[in-house]
């Protein structure tokens, strides 16, 4: 059985297409490409794997892109709020208690992070 994590030689994750298509439009809007990466706080080799759609980019590494280009995940893979409410809304979730749940972990995340930091 495939390794979910890394797909064979040509297979790849409508995700990572689609995440590849966002990262080369916001990079051509950049007025600076090593800016931009630096601005993304992934590795070279992650970049240049997730603007060619390659692999499987975890979830993690995709909220963190999308917050150090302040975008939500959503925004970041082109959804918008009216697609999120009628998706939402299709399948039963309150689209306003996912949005809250969603920037509560961002707080506690940051709380963390910031909890684990080293004082000096």
């Amino acid at each position: 059985m495939p390794d979910a994590r890394n797909p064979r030689e040509g297979e790849h994750s409508v995700l990572a297409q689609i995440i590849a298509i966002r990262l080369q439009q916001l990079e051509a809007q950049s007025p600076n490409a090593e800016g931009f990466i630096e601005k993304l706080g992934v590795g070279r080799g992650t970049y240049f794997d997730l603007l060619r759609g390659r692999g499987n980019p975890t979830l993690r590494t995709i909220e963190k892109v999308a917050e150090r280009l302040d975008q939500s995940l959503f925004e970041l893979v082109g959804l918008t709020d009216a697609e999120l409410r009628r998706a939402a809304k299709r399948v039963g979730i309150d689209y306003d208690e996912l949005k809250a749940a969603l920037a509560d972990r961002k707080t506690a995340d940051g709380r963390i992070a910031a909890a684990m930091t080293p004082r000096t």
